[in-house]
């Protein structure tokens, strides 16, 4: 719905609603750090927290870092939430290491809004959008003398949503969240063509020579990963995500239409509830405060003061209601699952509403830090109604914000580290430390070295740590000062740890020499490392790695995850892959499982889109060999394959059925024609078969499609039948269709249109059905209003635009300057529930029902009436970037549209009405345009009325 449902989130770092705690409305003024602490409950009675550091010492800390003598820098948002530019970094030491800071100076100052930084060659890297800077102190006074710019453009969005959450990376890369704000970057000085574009993507960089690369996942604030390279990317509303695929992997196969590469892993048991002990915060829009909404700065514990149970978990914070919740990161696969580690409290939870937990990290004594923002207001002005702003203090308490240490009842902390002239010998030791963090500054600083002395030693670690870990990290060491060899690589490829196998498969990538080695792991027994090594192998053309292939794909066709690394790597080697799987597993051809069906269509498609006579033929030949009272199940599902491929070469499908060179597959069509109208085949096999038809014979198809959209038809073929009215693409059957429309059940109808939208000379006939009411306007998705609009004919494109415009007013103002009438009528809940059914639920969800396309509507409770009633009526009146729709035209003819989900260098993703996606390749793609629209439509006046305006806001502002 309008300005709010499309607006962005807030407010710092993802939190959603906007939090005004006054003085008067929360009871208490701020608290002094000592009566601070006493209001922080830890669920375990055998951890404590303690204070390390708070004002005067540090204001409005967001981020902390260590460097490798254990001196703490500390972002200071101090202009936060506009400015002006006043950002600090501080630079905090234990002098006698009694566990408390005793020397504070202000390590640079007047910083554009700096929310991340990270020690690095003796100085910090800080992210200040629009740049990320580098500083350090020459001289020795704690002051930074030198400033750099390491890379530039940034975009300066919202100041809760910008660049920040650097990490040292298993790789020696350094690692960035988005943020939300995306923007082109570069080295300073480099020319244009060298510029990178974010565009929903975090990213990594080497600070030294400013090259920077895209990566998968696309994280809010924070970006965590765990000891063997793993990242977590974090959303307000999802505070734990898992990167799987890397989209490099997937580009390698221009072939496949897949853009799929990270894992929601949050338990679905649960749905992200918090528990909170402070009183419920006052809010300008009343979000739910039952689930996360303002999670942020994440973090996998990777410390040893907390005790064995917590090593590995997941820590997240809730700044909106005063908590830290813990996750236990199961596997699942090649993923996992970030579960409950209590079931009814949290890990980390306070009294005081105004501790705002922000981030945390593992500091170099192994205990877990807490960065607390300590604000009253943490909201962002623009996301407060105008008429508040100029009575509120955004800014109050700047002058406040502690760091707390959690750690083991009893412990005794080690002394601060100094490392910084630590010798090679020591550094090598360091990585096999429990800790982390202390593993993690050896690896960075022997790289940063270039420090040769050290591999050696390096290498008999990697040999024979009496750790995992140890023996990993010294390979990822090694990597990075370009000596690692084979012979390390091949051993840890069959060490006795699944982490050091599947960290090994990684390593393994660019190393020819290793492609026995890694063929062995396509029987190991742990489903990630298959999976990684199936990544790895699809690198090579070799029959042996084409046979490993088929071998994990055997094994694991049912994992998405897993199918995707295979066909990834099967650009070139299609066909010898096909070969291999049917002829170890002919039974495929005749009742494969769901997933065994989806690999052998996708292989299909990718030798459809390959469209190499001899390949087809070969496929051809196959399909006619397998015996005819066998199921065609398997056989179906390779023939759509080869049909979506051939379609995106620009291959008309029924080419197939041409000649005797295919005269296979004229005899499955044939078996496919009976089975379309068995009422004894399964409904799945019906519907394929029926799809079959509508590609390679069209008019056989039409004649029975009609028949198969009546009610009386199973779900399964009345969906497959709204389909085949494109894939057939006659205008005769659209118009027998739109003579019997009231005789269609409605979800049917919905599917129809969605078809024929993307048809462009379907499109044409469905608009004149439009035109004169045989099909109401209002049966259109917003995305099919605006397919129509953006009709790849400019005459269906200008006539829609002439309709739409003439239906629903062009000025929205005086559309709800005329519904304010509504505003004072009695609504019905129940009846705006029908309405939200009706009319809302294919692209929002209220309280755990409907789809999230568009926001959640479950936290609308408080905005004023009239408010709601704008964004009912004027949904584009302010669409923020995060919701506006795309526009794909095809080189096909077709028009998608949608939220633009995912991209790739290979590929496009958008998601319309009921979550529904579509994934294009670039190659098939004509051109994409951004509407700049929302996907709401206009025109909601013509089917609420006032009386339903009136109760659809009822139903939206039940508490």
């Amino acid at each position: 719905m309008a300005r709010l449902l499309y607006s962005p989130r807030s407010p710092i770092f993802g939190l959603v609603a906007a939090t005004l705690l006054s003085t008067a409305a929360s009871g208490q003024g701020p608290l002094p750090p000592e009566r601070a602490k006493a209001t922080l409950r830890l669920i375990d009675p055998e951890l404590t927290i303690d204070l390390v550091a708070s004002e005067p010492d540090i204001h409005s800390p967001v981020a902390a870092a260590w460097d490798e003598d254990g001196r703490l820098y500390v972002a200071e948002m101090l202009d936060y939430p506009s400015g002006p530019g006043s950002g600090k970094v501080r630079l905090l030491e234990d002098r006698d290491g009694d566990g408390r800071y005793d020397r504070v100076t202000a390590f640079a100052e007047g910083l554009n809004f700096p929310n991340g930084v990270l020690p690095w060659n003796g100085g910090v890297l800080v992210t200040s959008a629009p740049d990320i800077l580098f500083l350090k102190d020459d001289d020795g006074d704690g002051v930074a003398d030198a400033k750099k710019v390491v890379l530039t453009g940034f975009a300066e969005g919202n100041t809760q949503l910008r660049v920040n959450g650097l990490s040292w990376g298993a790789d020696n890369w350094v690692y960035g969240a988005n943020g939300r704000s995306d923007g082109v970057v570069r080295k300073p000085g480099d020319p244009d063509d060298k510029a990178v574009p974010l565009r929903l993507h975090d990213f990594r960089f080497r600070p030294d020579t400013g090259e920077v690369q895209v990566v998968s996942g696309f994280s809010q604030f924070g970006l965590p990963r765990d000891d063997w390279g793993r990242r977590f990317p974090s959303w307000n509303t999802m505070p734990i995500r898992h990167v799987v695929l890397e989209e490099r992997t997937l580009a390698r196969n221009p072939y496949l239409a897949e853009s799929a590469t990270v894992a929601p892993i949050l338990d679905p048991a649960d749905g992200g509830r918090v528990f909170p002990i402070s009183p419920p915060p006052t809010t300008f829009n009343r979000e739910s405060t039952t689930y996360f909404n303002a999670s942020c700065g994440p973090t996998i514990y990777r410390g040893d003061l907390l005790g064995d149970a917590y090593r590995g978990d997941a820590f997240f914070c809730e700044s909106l209601t005063n908590l830290v919740q813990r996750r236990v990161l199961e596997h699942r696969g090649p993923t996992f699952l970030a579960r409950r580690a209590e079931p009814d409290r949290e890990f980390l939870a306070s009294t005081d509403p105004c501790f705002r937990a922000v981030n945390l990290a593992t500091g170099p004594d192994g205990a877990l830090y807490v960065v607390d923002f300590y604000r009253e207001m943490v909201e962002h002005p623009a996301f407060v109604p105008a008429a508040l702003r100029e009575s509120i203090e955004f800014r109050r308490w700047n002058n406040r914000g502690r760091i707390w240490r959690i750690a083991k009842k009893g412990t005794t902390p080690p002394a601060p580290p100094r490392l910084a002239k630590a010798p090679t010998e020591e550094l090598v030791a360091l990585l096999e430390h429990p800790n982390g963090w202390r593993r993690d500054v050896a690896q960075r600083l022997l790289v940063t070295r270039a420090d040769r002395a050290a591999v050696p030693g390096l290498e008999a670690l990697a040999k024979s740590s009496a750790t995992p870990v140890g023996r990993i990290q010294a390979a990822w060491t090694l990597d990075g000062l370009g000596s690692l060899d084979d012979r390390i690589v091949a051993g840890l490829l069959a060490d006795a740890s699944a982490d050091v196998r599947e960290a090994a498969a990684k390593l393994a990538a660019g190393r020819p020499g290793l492609l026995a080695a890694l063929a062995t792991l396509a029987d190991d027994p742990e489903a990630r490392v298959r999976f990684q090594a199936a990544i790895v192998l699809g690198d090579s053309d070799a029959p042996a790695a084409v046979s490993a292939l088929a071998k994990i794909a055997a094994r694991d066709a049912d994992d998405e995850w897993a199918r995707l690394a295979v066909l990834s790597g099967l650009r070139d080697t299609a066909p010898l892959f096909l070969s291999a799987i049917l002829d170890a597993h002919p039974g495929w051809l005749a009742e494969p499982t769901a997933g065994q069906a989806y690999l052998l269509s996708a292989t299909a498609a990718i030798l459809g889109a390959r469209a190499k006579p001899e390949e087809l033929q070969a496929f051809a030949t196959r399909l006619a060999a397998a015996p005819d009272e066998a199921g065609i199940a398997g056989r179906v599902a390779l023939l759509l394959g080869l049909s979506d491929g051939l379609a995106r070469a620009g291959r008309p499908p029924r080419e197939l059925t041409a000649g005797d060179r295919f005269k296979g597959v004229g005899v499955l069509l044939d078996r496919a024609a009976a089975v379309v109208g068995s009422a004894d085949v399964e409904p799945g096999d019906r519907a394929r078969a029926l799809t079959l038809l509508a590609r390679f014979r069209p008019d056989d198809a039409a004649e029975r499609i009609a028949a198969l959209l009546a009610a009386d038809q199973p779900d399964a073929v009345r969906a497959s039948a709204a389909e085949a009215v494109a894939e057939v693409g006659s205008p005769e059957l659209a118009d027998r269709i739109f003579a019997a429309w009231e005789s269609i059940p409605t979800g049917s109808r919905a599917a129809v249109l969605a078809a024929m939208l993307r048809s462009a000379p379907l499109a044409g006939r469905l608009l004149a059905a439009l035109e004169d009411d045989s099909v109401a306007l209002a049966e259109l998705t917003p995305a099919g209003r605006e397919a129509l609009r953006s009709s790849a004919d400019p005459e269906v494109a200008r006539r829609a635009a002439a309709l739409l415009e003439s239906r629903t007013p062009r000025d929205r103002a005086s559309v709800v300057a005329r519904f304010q009438p509504a505003l004072a009528l009695a609504g019905d809940a129940g009846r705006g529930r029908e309405l939200f059914v009706k009319n809302c639920r294919t692209c929002h969800q209220h309280r755990g029902d409907g789809y999230k396309v568009g926001p959640d509507l479950s936290g609308v409770a408080g905005r004023p009436p009239s408010a709601l009633l704008k964004d009912v009526l004027d949904p584009n009146a302010d669409v923020s970037p995060d919701f506006v729709a795309f526009v794909i035209l095809t080189r096909r003819g077709q028009t998608l549209t949608g939220l633009l989900a995912e991209e790739t260098a290979a590929s496009l993703k958008l998601r319309g009405a009921e979550g529904v996606e579509q994934a294009v390749l670039r190659s098939e793609v004509e051109a994409v345009r951004r509407t700049g629209r929302s996907l709401m439509p206009e025109g909601f006046e013509d089917a609420l009325g006032e009386q339903g305006v009136a109760d659809l806001i009822a139903f939206l502002r039940q508490p």
